[in-house]
């Protein structure tokens, strides 16, 4: 009850007035200090033990924009409008789109068939909110939010005995491990190898360590204390990819799939609990 009635107070607050009306949503400004980004966590940490994670105030915005647009006829492979467990279960294969698809891309897709939207207008609508932060509430955001909400407890599971899965995870291994740009860095620069290594407060994941794959992806969509928003799995793509360097990320593309396919590939088995938090 007290977890109810607190997000009840976060969501008419952030919907009313703005999410810069409470002290939790401040927007930071500036670069932090290691010290100060680890007491922000610490303090959203708290409100975590406490049952409340800011992000929560999404799957409310995704749970209108689900009607608003439509999508409550969106088939995420378990049926259309059927939700539970659905976001566990991908990516996957779907006959009518021809290809295999993970969260995100199936969404943008439904949006195009049943919201009538074109492919640059909801490539428009995934990026609203993307480079802004504080004060920055999307649609879109709070769609992927509700839908991965509504798998909260259900392992992931991959089918990777299909073999256009595993296709695609093959080819998500092999994009991860490719060396692009001036800096010659791929994705395992910063997440594979046995040696723990970190960036300011944050120690990265690694693919080569047992389970953290899992661990980090199935914390996704992520809550960002220093953006005051959450960060949908294509929007991490985005900022690892443009901070190696690489040939700017489009939301939804193929890239995008294959990486999903190998990391939730490598997560199978482990329980998702989104919205995450992180620095």
């Amino acid at each position: 009850m007290k977890r109810k009635l607190l997000l009840g107070v976060f969501t008419a607050g952030a919907i009313a007035g703005g999410l810069l009306s409470t002290k939790a949503f401040a927007q930071v400004e500036g670069e932090l200090s290691p010290e100060e980004e680890t007491r922000l966590v610490q303090e959203f940490n708290k409100m975590l033990a406490e049952g409340v994670n800011p992000g929560e105030i999404w799957y409310e915005v995704g749970k209108e924009a689900i009607k608003k647009y439509h999508l409550d006829k969106c088939d995420l492979g378990l049926g259309p409008g059927v939700f539970k467990g659905a976001a566990a279960q991908l990516p996957r294969y779907f006959a009518d789109a021809g290809k295999v698809m993970d969260l995100e891309t199936r969404v943008g897709w439904c949006l195009q068939k049943y919201a009538g939207m074109t492919q640059d207008q909801v490539l428009k609508f995934v990026r609203q909110c993307w480079g802004k932060s504080g004060n920055c509430m999307s649609e879109y955001d709070g769609i992927i939010m509700y839908l991965t909400m509504e798998s909260n407890g259900h392992k992931i599971n991959v089918n990777l005995k299909d073999p256009h899965v595993k296709k695609m995870f093959e080819i998500g291994k092999q994009a991860y491990y490719t060396r692009l740009g001036p800096w010659d860095f791929n994705c395992a620069t910063c997440h594979a190898g046995k040696k723990e290594v970190r960036i300011r407060a944050t120690r990265l994941w690694s693919a080569d360590r047992p389970g953290e794959a899992g661990q980090a992806v199935s914390i996704f969509p992520k809550y960002l204390v220093r953006w005051g928003m959450p960060m949908s799995m294509h929007y991490r793509y985005a900022e690892c990819i443009r901070q190696m360097r690489w040939p700017e990320f489009i939301p939804h593309s193929d890239l995008g799939v294959a990486l999903s396919t190998y990391l939730y590939g490598l997560a199978n088995g482990t329980e998702i609990k989104a919205p995450g938090i992180g620095r």
